[in-house]
């Protein structure tokens, strides 16, 4: 299959990879000179969860631009830009999107698909997330982190033949992934529990298990659990998993040696994406009459360490 990635970071290398060893044609996009040009030299470099030899690097061929309008045609479109890259990235690669040739988002954040509709028919938008975790190495170089389930469904609800199809193409290659009716509640689920683990790691700059070392950070993720569950009462939002302190606890467990994408953006003077997670929910519970005193709390610590670069050096390095 031709697969166009938008957004040539952790995530979007590390499906890059999965799905270019098996024989599917990977494109890139991504703005960052450097990474492009590193893809279409070598490929895709891939180094195995917990690896540290630079010279056990395998590479998966790719090309990349830092364009999409320097691209004809796709299948297959994935979105695997932060959340404020979104309309922008969307709109580049609009002339490749069609019924016939589907976006599929694989962000971590709310608001997102409202956004793609504003480009492109809400019918040619699947929605995705992913527990996979991963961190960039380089340019156009990506190490596995924890391994995790994907999931994909439509927006609406309900489920559809191209859904199945490509869930069935992920898990072929290695992606274990799961088709699902009531894809908006797993979001949300997978949002309140992030919100609480990047937020919070990349203040304290901690790797994820350290999280849950302490009664006090554990008391302050679930206080912040706490708060997006009643936001998603409150919205009508049927949460799938019923459970989210079990989530949020075998997340942190599962990732215990991976630095969170939000301290990767603050441990290398990027921006975060504070404003689709945790602001996401404040700004939902606004509208509903519900207090989320502590997630606003985290947005301003966040934002105060993305101001003032506080952020140098983290607890066994990057991982």
């Amino acid at each position: 299959m031709n697969i166009v990635i938008l957004g040539a970071g952790a995530i979007g290398r590390l499906f890059g990879v999965y799905l270019g060893r098996e024989g599917h044609r990977i494109t890139l996009v991504d703005p960052d000179f450097e990474i492009v040009d590193a893809i279409n030299e070598k490929g895709l470099g891939y180094m195995e969860q917990g690896g540290n030899d630079p010279d056990a690097v395998d590479f998966v061929p790719a090309q990349a631009f830092t364009q999409a309008r320097g691209i004809n045609e796709a299948e297959l479109t994935l979105l695997a830009v932060k959340s404020y890259d979104t309309l922008t990235a969307v709109q580049s690669a609009s002339h490749l999107i069609s019924d016939s040739a589907p976006i599929l988002t694989l962000q971590t954040g709310l608001g997102n698909i409202e956004v793609m509709e504003q480009l492109v028919k809400p019918q040619q938008i699947i929605g995705g997330f992913t527990f996979m975790a991963a961190a960039a190495l380089g340019p156009g170089v990506v190490r596995q982190g924890g391994v995790g389930k994907t999931y994909i469904g439509e927006p609406a609800g309900g489920m559809s033949e191209r859904v199945r199809d490509i869930a069935a193409m992920f898990s072929e290659v290695g992606l274990e992934c799961t088709p699902v009716h009531r894809f908006s509640g797993r979001l949300w689920c997978k949002v309140i529990v992030f919100s609480a683990i990047n937020a919070l790691s990349a203040v304290l700059r901690v790797k994820n298990g350290s999280l849950l070392e302490s009664m006090e950070s554990i008391t302050l993720m679930k206080r912040m659990v706490d708060e997006g569950r009643q936001v998603a009462r409150v919205q009508a939002v049927d949460l799938v998993f019923h459970d989210l302190y079990d989530l949020l606890f075998e997340a942190c467990r599962r990732t215990d040696q991976n630095i969170s994408s939000m301290l990767q953006d603050i441990l290398s003077g990027h921006r975060t994406e504070i404003e689709a997670q945790c602001e996401a929910l404040v700004r939902y519970g606004k509208e509903a009459g519900v207090a989320t005193p502590t997630q606003q709390t985290m947005v301003e610590l966040v934002r105060f360490v993305e101001k003032n670069g506080i952020g140098h050096g983290a607890e066994g390095g990057v991982i």
